[in-house]
């Protein structure tokens, strides 16, 4: 990937918010990039795998999973262009709890943070800014997991599908959207089973609440709206 689209994408992900294009470069070159292609379905890091550097994903999507003593496949997130992984691990030198896998061809930029966090070498404003961006990173994704947790424990499929529907609706700015995910990982990000899932969006469908067509969907209701807060860095 070229240099120039690989800036732009940087300029959009969290870790470099408010930086300039020199200032993106500058911090860069400090944490050993280096940038890895894989193929479709490829393994990227495993479940108890070290995972010392940050992602940036460059293209494509992956997805992350656990799979439970009794070989229930969990899905936890589906990231794609722009999105980071890695974050917790690489900061607190955790092992990975779930495998992260190449949903399509992908490329991710690898950045190493130890020398910015641990070798006392920072000199530059840039690079305590650069921090502060993924004191926030890592924030969010500490509220994303715990807000998974609370929905696979308290909620019901319909309730689920409903906060899973309403926030595509609104990332898309439609009530006609595609998903991202077939049935059987949208079942395994929700933490359902298959068959109840596709009975109830049956349900939903007779109901009149919605359409659907493979990965298609239409809503002809509004959906509840999803919750999420504001976040009181944005705009900063």
């Amino acid at each position: 990937m070229e240099s120039l689209a690989v800036l732009q994408i940087l300029q959009k992900s969290i870790l470099f918010r408010s930086l300039s294009e020199e200032e993106i470069r500058a911090v860069v070159e400090t944490m050993s990039p280096r940038i890895k292609a894989y193929e479709k379905r490829a393994v990227i890091a495993q479940d108890g795998d070290e995972f010392p550097q940050i992602g940036v994903i460059l293209s494509g999507s992956v997805h992350l999973a656990h799979t439970d003593s009794e070989g229930n496949h969990n899905l936890m997130d589906l990231l794609g262009a722009g999105d980071t992984l890695g974050e917790l691990n690489a900061v607190g030198r955790y092992r990975l709890h779930v495998s992260i896998t190449a949903a399509e061809k992908t490329e991710i930029l690898f950045l190493s943070v130890d020398q910015l966090l641990r070798e006392n070498v920072l000199t530059a404003p840039t690079q305590i800014r650069f921090l502060q961006n993924l004191t926030l990173a890592v924030a969010r994704k500490g509220q994303y997991l715990t807000r998974k947790l609370e929905d696979s424990v308290r909620r019901s499929t319909r309730d689920r599908l409903q906060d899973y529907l309403s926030a595509q609706y609104h990332k898309a700015g439609s009530r006609t959207f595609a998903i991202p995910l077939n049935r059987q990982d949208l079942a395994d990000f929700l933490f359902v089973d298959r068959s109840a899932m596709s009975n109830e969006l049956c349900r939903m469908r007779d109901e009149g609440l919605l359409k659907f067509d493979k990965s298609r969907f239409e809503l002809l209701v509004e959906m509840p709206i999803t919750e999420d807060e504001p976040d009181p860095n944005e705009g900063e």
